[in-house]
């Protein structure tokens, strides 16, 4: 919706705001680490050894593998000077140091058999924070989940809490008593392929229920395929050339539920689930699963093409967010919409961003007032007038 951003693009900067006392919430996404950069960057120099690199037992240690890793630890390294360059403007802006930074990745690594799942590997991202408030060089184990973002920024600027927002605030004024015991994790689509898979993880240990264990844990998601990773590894297991490790992605099912010890097992290959000495910790987390079940719900177990004819009361296009009520009175004007969960913008110049209603506005003869009115999931709706 055009209330949410005063800017969305590339060129989108704390730079372009008018006025250079206004606090600012910027986001940078930078795309050099996505998983698609693997291939497209394929040709360029790298900046690390592939004799040097790490290779999981999952993937086949040879060359493919070895160059491929290192590609992706090249462009990590081209991303990090990326970061450099938004925080020398911040310090040459003078706002550095009052500027909460956030540092994170939308998931783990883009490599295969990592992006997609479930396991901590496709979870754990990295997170860090600089604040003003925090000291410098330190660590704090606490569980974090991305839901948790949202109330921590809200927290941060001194904004309440709604009660019906996920997550809880880990750092200012509203921070949670006590800190996050469980992070949950979900898997659904992927692209054109789907799995549902929910996992519960308490900082060390892993566990996930499988509730389509007739199908494979590998997804042949096409757009992978890409990855010159991938493609190795399916001509290797097609020529009978992969290990028992490598092949336990290509199980043709999979056990209801899965319980990995990841500080002592990193890559996640011993299935405890079994194991009678891990029946507590088993029952602990698949209570946790359960609970958060019956708080939440969870639709994806409705098919999805039930899902699809139940949205917007089974009719094919998205309903209309209802025009903006305008109100003159007494140089002020006030604005309405009647859709529930709406969000009301305008503006007096087309040139100008959008900005949110929140208060009557103040108007003078001759003024022009553009709104819109949308709900997320509806139409947009338009409308301007003259005083």
């Amino acid at each position: 919706p055009l209330t949410v951003w005063d800017e969305n693009s590339s060129k989108a900067h704390w730079r372009n705001r008018k006025d250079k006392n206004q606090p600012f919430f910027s986001i940078f996404n930078l795309m050099v680490t996505h998983e698609s950069m693997v291939w497209l960057k394929a040709k360029e120099p790298l900046l690390v050894d592939p004799k040097t690199v790490e290779v999981p037992p999952y993937y086949p240690d040879d060359s493919i593998s070895r160059v491929t890793i290192a590609r992706f630890l090249t462009n990590v390294m081209i991303m990090d000077k990326q970061v450099g360059e938004i925080l020398q403007q911040l310090k040459d802006d003078g706002l550095y140091d009052n500027t909460i930074i956030f540092f994170y990745s939308d998931h783990g690594d883009g490599m295969p058999y990592v992006k997609r799942e479930v396991l901590d590997r496709g979870m754990r991202v990295p997170l860090i924070i600089k604040a003003p408030f925090l000291a410098k060089n330190t660590t704090d184990n606490q569980m974090v989940s991305f839901v948790d973002f949202a109330p921590t920024v809200l927290s941060l600027a001194g904004i309440p809490i709604p009660k019906s927002i996920h997550g809880q605030a880990f750092l200012g004024s509203q921070k949670a008593k006590n800190q996050r015991k469980y992070v949950y994790g979900a898997r659904d689509r992927m692209d054109s392929e789907y799995d549902r898979v929910r996992a519960v993880n308490d900082g060390q240990f892993t566990y996930l229920k499988n509730y389509m264990p007739q199908m494979p844990y590998y997804q042949n998601v096409r757009y992978r395929l890409q990855n010159p990773i991938m493609t190795n590894i399916l001509k290797l297991k097609a020529a009978g050339k992969l290990n028992e490790k490598q092949l336990h992605w290509f199980k043709e099912s999979k056990p209801e539920e899965e319980l990995y010890d990841y500080k002592n097992d990193p890559h996640e290959m011993n299935n405890l689930a079994g194991n009678p000495l891990y029946i507590k910790k088993l029952f602990e987390l698949r209570a946790a699963h359960q609970a958060w079940i019956k708080r939440y719900k969870d639709s994806a177990e409705i098919p999805e093409m039930e899902m699809v004819n139940t949205w917007w009361g089974g009719k094919e296009t998205a309903p209309s967010t209802e025009m903006p009520i305008v109100n003159y009175t007494g140089n002020k004007v006030t604005i309405l919409c009647k859709t529930k969960g709406a969000s009301i913008g305008y503006r007096k110049s087309v040139n100008d961003n959008w900005k949110v209603y929140d208060q009557p506005i103040p108007i003078q003869k001759g003024d022009s007032l553009y709104i819109v009115a949308q709900r997320i999931g509806y139409s947009l709706t338009k409308t301007s007038t003259r005083f």
